[in-house]
């Protein structure tokens, strides 16, 4: 079968959509690639046909911004896409989030091509969108209207043939919320990360420029205020006046809304001289710096988007054989606790004393993080990323 994909970022570093493409590439599927140009320098694929649109960056955030109310960027997207079908003769469109699912529709309709929308949730986009700070603060809160995706989102899902999701408890959620969603139709494809690279990073041995004789707790993604990682700072800062002694290593870009923010703690006296920031690391990377970690952290935000789903750091932390330290969003907490991979709190209390815990107790984090690869090599055994697959077929 001839899969069309389509996302509207610059494919490069989108590892989830990577994997979906490998594992659709290994079922003997021909993939093409409909992306985004922002004028930069791409790799080239010599397996999978990659076509892109070229725009400037700064135009596409304004056609983002204005979107809600808008249909400047259904309309760029849709015309992209009518144009794709009709190159490629595919038999499948796949397009990723759930704004897409109109300009992928309507593409297909305008190529006069009869072929299934397969849409991909990589969230639970009203909900994200209402958490986004560029969102909903300032001036921008009234020309985005986040707010107003809440009512868009039956009409989006309805024009959907299959339905991708992070995990069954969102799948649960949106069944329950939209009844006329056909659970068959909705298929579980958790972030589990791609084994098979993974091994070859590991078989590759890359070296990393950080080293600490603390115990250290890590953090590896977006640094924002709605993933939690500012929220526990003080409480870092906390330990450490009280005499505990770890380090934290943070990894991942920081939202531009939150840097002077973060900024300013980890410039604290106390916590500097405790905490390394690196703001982007190459995934092949990570293995590498799991081997130097003790905790990991995924302190989201509990709401209704992180309930949505498994953040791919769990299953990385899992894959290191590392204890997870954890919020209680729905997703995570339920593979937490069938697991026993990890420490949940509320409180910050509760993450004091998880954090105390697990520093002093050397057989209490052995035994949860071998829990957790335990659990991940299950759900590998089981296919549980390749559910999806079924589509196809």
């Amino acid at each position: 079968m001839k899969i069309g994909v389509v996302v509207d970022n610059e494919f490069d570093h989108d590892h989830r959509v990577q994997k979906e493409i490998r594992l659709l590439q290994q079922e003997g599927h021909t993939v093409f690639v409909l992306c985004f140009d922002f004028h930069n320098t791409y790799k080239s694929y010599a397996d999978l046909t990659v076509d892109r649109v070229k725009i400037p960056k700064k135009f596409r955030d304004l056609l983002v911004l204005l979107s809600t109310n808008f249909s400047f960027y259904e309309f760029l997207w849709q015309q992209a896409i009518t144009k794709f079908i009709r190159k490629y003769n595919v038999d499948a469109l796949h397009v990723h989030d759930l704004y897409m699912a109109k300009a992928g529709k309507t593409g297909i309709k305008k190529s006069k091509h009869n072929i299934p929308l397969i849409l991909d949730l990589h969230e639970n986009y009203p909900a994200a969108i209402n958490s986004y700070e560029w969102a909903i603060k300032g001036w921008r809160k009234h020309v985005v209207q986040p707010q107003k995706w809440f009512q868009k989102e039956a009409a989006y899902l309805k024009l959907a043939d299959q339905i991708i999701v992070l995990s069954d408890s969102f799948k649960q959620d949106l069944t329950k919320r939209f009844p006329f969603l056909n659970p068959d139709l909705i298929y579980v494809h958790p972030n589990m990360p791609d084994s098979e690279s993974y091994q070859a990073f590991e078989n590759t041995d890359y070296s990393v420029d950080f080293s600490s004789d603390l115990p250290t707790l890590f953090y590896f993604g977006v640094v924002a205020k709605r993933r939690g990682i500012i929220d526990v700072l003080p409480w870092l800062i906390e330990l450490l006046e009280e005499g505990h002694s770890f380090h934290t290593l943070i990894i991942g870009p920081t939202d531009k809304a939150d840097k002077t923010t973060f900024q300013n703690f980890i410039e604290h006296p106390l916590l500097k001289n405790y905490i390394t920031y690196i703001p982007w690391a190459d995934v092949k990377y990570l293995p590498t710096y799991l081997k130097k970690i003790t905790i990991g952290l995924a302190p989201f935000q509990v709401n209704a988007q992180h309930d949505s789903g498994v953040a791919n750091k769990l299953f990385q932390y899992m894959y290191g054989e590392i204890p997870i330290l954890a919020t209680k969003c729905k997703a995570q907490q339920q593979l937490i606790e069938d697991s026993n991979s990890g420490l949940l709190y509320d409180t910050k209390a509760e993450f004091k004393e998880a954090v105390k815990q697990l520093i002093e107790n050397e057989a209490l984090r052995k035994e949860l993080g071998a829990n957790g690869k335990k659990k991940l090599l299950d759900l590998y055994q089981q296919n549980a990323d390749q559910r999806f697959l079924d589509i196809y077929k």
